[in-house]
């Protein structure tokens, strides 16, 4: 695997777990983030594949900021009515989900870096002259809306049409606000309150701080009901391991079993599909059963994710480790190292291991397998899914392989970004393609859920 596949491959990951800052200092320097190659790389890639990634929900805030930077500081000659329309369409969701001060911070970087294209011009005047805290805006952010006002329209062009706002009207002055200004404000006679006051000296500032809360409204809806669980239990955690729940507990039913098959096409359903080949090896040994309250829990939840990828993968191969049946009965030892050299023996696109973390068989053994796979010239991904009861799990003493990539999950609204992590690791066009079209469908809904004030008519 080339240096180019292994950036690609880890890139998302890259998204969900680095929250750097994206720096931009008074002393007139370029704007100042590390990871700027990788960024545009990707971009250079797939445009439209890179953008669609902003919509992932476990995305940090700050790289999503980086590619609103990317898409905004980027030309677009030579693209297609479609693609620009896609970049379009994220950069109105990013708007709109970015906290206002991390967005004016990335139209003061495209000043400093002068990039200043038609969309560049369309983004940083939609967003400023229809902001819905416009005047909370203009009284707290009023120097850093100045500049990119001027950027955006031209320093000339922007002090022409605040003073046109102080004096009488004309014909020729109307049309000229028409022309370069009001045409982009939904909502004009506004407009014309408040953009004066953005260049009266001793405009006293009578701000609330309201503008910062702007994209609260759209954030807290996607965060999804699983973080605003205050008691977890074994029952609230999705509705596919509570059925499980009740499945091992009480005893099979034909209700419950209907009930089960119900859930899993339902989750399927706002899921992505991946048309590769995949080897899961999951953990039903003794130690998945637990005791108490969570008796059973962790193993319904990784027999959740079994069920869904049994509908999202077309061909999936499942290792199971000690317990057996359906659901698995847990018992037996922790043997996860034989149970991947199985799975890599059907030489499978992806081998994801779902497990509490508890190695009890050989504790070690599954590590120097996984060190000696490179040697052996195995390139295989292989990823290692924590199956845990709650958010706050303490998984100290349960990583028996450090050196592999790590995912974890403890509600059925993780499958998405479990399932996203796993098929973007597998390094073909095909399995691009998939994501790329599941990613646009949850653009879609977000759309129509949302109803985002950023969007450009």
């Amino acid at each position: 695997m080339n240096a180019n596949q292994k950036t690609s491959l880890n890139f998302f990951n890259h998204l969900c777990t680095d929250n750097t800052p994206f720096i931009l200092r008074r002393d007139g320097q370029l704007p100042q983030w590390q990871d700027a190659t990788l960024h545009q790389s990707m971009y250079e890639q797939n445009p439209e594949f890179y953008a669609l990634l902003a919509v992932v929900e476990t995305v940090q805030p700050w790289q999503q900021a980086r590619i609103l930077f990317q898409l905004l500081q980027s030309s677009r000659v030579g693209m297609s009515a479609d693609q620009r329309c896609l970049l379009n369409r994220v950069t109105a969701f990013l708007l709109a989900i970015l906290a206002p001060d991390s967005v004016l911070t990335i139209f003061l970087a495209l000043k400093r870096v002068r990039s200043n294209h038609k969309h560049t011009t369309k983004a940083i005047l939609n967003y400023i002259l229809n902001h819905p805290e416009l005047a909370d805006l203009a009284s707290s952010r009023r120097p850093a809306l100045v500049d990119s006002l001027e950027h955006a329209l031209g320093k000339n062009v922007v002090r022409a049409c605040a003073k046109m706002f102080t004096q009488p009207e004309t014909e020729e002055s109307q049309t000229y606000l028409r022309r370069h200004l009001l045409r982009f404000a939904r909502d004009p006679e506004w407009v014309k309150l408040i953009f004066p006051l953005l260049y009266k000296q001793g405009t006293p500032q009578t701000s609330n701080g309201n503008y910062k809360l702007a994209h609260t409204q759209y954030t807290e809806k996607l965060k999804g009901e699983k973080l605003r669980l205050k008691t977890v239990t074994a029952t609230n955690r999705g509705d596919i391991s509570a059925t499980l729940v009740h499945l091992y507990r009480g005893g099979k039913s034909p209700e419950l079993e209907q009930s089960l098959d119900y859930y899993v096409e339902e989750s399927v359903r706002q899921l992505p599909i991946f048309t590769g080949k995949m080897a899961l090896v999951l953990d039903a040994s003794a130690s998945t059963r637990s005791y108490g309250e969570r008796e059973f829990s962790t193993l319904s939840q990784s027999v959740a994710l079994q069920l869904v990828l049994k509908k999202c993968c077309r061909n999936l191969q499942v290792y199971t480790v000690g317990g057996s049946g359906f659901p698995p009965v847990p018992q037996g030892h922790t043997d996860l190292a034989l149970a991947l050299l199985d799975a890599l023996e059907s030489q499978p696109d992806l081998v994801a291991i779902v497990s509490d973390g508890y190695e009890n068989y050989y504790p070690g053994d599954l590590e120097r397998v996984v060190e000696a796979l490179p040697r052996c010239g195995v390139e295989t991904p292989v990823v290692f899914c924590h199956s845990k009861f709650t958010p706050a799990d303490n998984l100290t003493l349960r990583r028996p392989v450090p050196n592999l990539p790590q995912l974890e999950f403890w509600h059925q609204e993780d499958f998405e970004t479990v399932l996203l992590s796993l098929f973007s690791r597998v390094n073909s066009q095909e399995a691009q393609t998939c994501l790329q079209q599941f990613l646009l469908q949850k653009l879609d809904q977000i759309e129509k859920e949302l109803a985002l004030w950023t969007v450009i008519n």
